[in-house]
């Protein structure tokens, strides 16, 4: 009896489970749904760094100071660079401007093997004696001077290259040599391009003695201190940074005696004929008046044909002096060429129309005089 009623509780319990299970299945709460949530990171600002600036080539300090202290030089701008610092030679270099090259001598043996360019005559021998170029086709001496700085005698002038294949690409060369008996400085400052001129000229100026030298006093020490690394500065002598022309008409700015700038171009009409006119008279300077020619010519040179023509542009009949380039053109002071066809048809390598009335530079310069 007892059996039967814990079998029959039993099978109560199993059924009220099943019962339940079922309930749960099919009426209970569905799970409620999930929401995933993605938490963005707040970004970090980052600091911008602030830019370095960059200092312009043409104004940064550009004093060189040779490795033993006997000289130094103001360079025209930071393209330059040292190529060579040993005793008695510096040199630098410019890809696009040129190159200055220093050399000092002293000594009895130094001096005797030693020329000096003491008149322009001999600065003169000594542009023909290197590389064999010849006055008038190869080069022009503009700007000579020589000064006498209490015994120290002090030369200076500008070479300006007309063939500029007996130069290495230089246009023009910047010589300045300070000598006694028994010392010498030599500065050579060879220039490829017009622009340069003026800041390579001036950094020629700037350059000063510093050691133990008889010629110090013709370069002192303050004379490269005031001149700020990579300014024009006008130089120390009267002729730097002026248009002074030579005794042939030409100035080294690159106007010639006709008004014609180095580009071919021309001053405005207001002007051209009266700087024209100014040049000439005073690139004649004390040989205008000489009876053995004018503006660097002979008197024989200025009547040859050969030697000497003046053309006529076409568009404003502006006259021009031309002399042979040597390599069967013609060319004026400033390396402009032009080529003859015909008897009187003339053009420039811009191909800009001339006429050629079969005259000398005699016609041209008989007015100025």
């Amino acid at each position: 009896m007892k059996n039967k009623r814990i079998l029959a509780l039993l099978a109560l319990t199993i059924s009220a489970s099943v019962f339940m299970s079922a309930c749960s299945f099919f009426g209970g709460d569905e799970p409620e749904e999930s929401v995933a949530v993605t938490v963005t990171p707040t970004p970090v600002a980052t600091e911008t760094p602030t830019p370095e600036p960059t200092i312009a080539p043409n104004v940064q300090s550009t004093t060189y100071t040779s490795a033993d202290k006997t000289m130094a030089i103001n360079l025209p701008d930071a393209t330059w660079s040292n190529k060579s610092d040993e005793t008695d030679m510096l040199s630098f270099e410019s890809p696009e401007q040129g190159s200055i090259l220093v050399l000092h001598g002293q000594g009895a043996d130094t001096m005797s093997s030693t020329v000096i360019p003491t008149t322009e005559d001999m600065a003169v021998s000594l542009e023909q004696a290197d590389g064999d170029k010849t006055q008038g086709t190869d080069f022009n001496i503009y700007e000579y001077k020589s000064e006498d700085v209490n015994g120290i005698g002090v030369y200076s002038y500008v070479t300006k290259m007309l063939n500029t294949e007996k130069s290495g690409g230089s246009r023009y060369v910047i010589h300045k040599v300070f000598a006694n008996d028994t010392e010498y400085y030599n500065i050579t400052a060879s220039v490829k391009t017009k622009a340069a001129l003026d800041s390579v000229r001036a950094a020629v100026d700037s350059f000063q003695i510093l050691g133990d030298s008889s010629l110090k006093e013709a370069a002192p020490a303050t004379a490269a201190a005031t001149t700020p690394a990579g300014t024009d500065t006008a130089s120390t002598d009267s002729t730097a940074g002026t248009d002074t022309p030579s005794t042939d008409g030409t100035s080294t700015d690159g106007t010639t005696t006709d008004g014609t700038a180095s580009d071919g171009t021309t001053t405005d009409s207001s002007t051209a004929d009266a700087s024209q006119s100014d040049s000439n008279d005073s690139s004649s300077g004390s040989s205008d008046d000489s009876s053995d020619g004018y503006a660097g010519f002979t008197n024989e040179q200025l009547s040859n044909t050969d030697e000497t023509r003046t053309i006529y542009r076409n568009s404003d009949g502006h006259p021009i002096v031309v002399t042979p380039d040597g390599n069967g053109n013609w060319g004026d002071f400033d390396g402009n060429t032009y080529r003859f066809t015909g008897e009187s048809d003339v053009y420039d390598q811009n191909d800009e129309s001339y006429y050629w009335h079969g005259e000398a530079a005699d016609v041209y310069y008989m007015t100025v005089r």
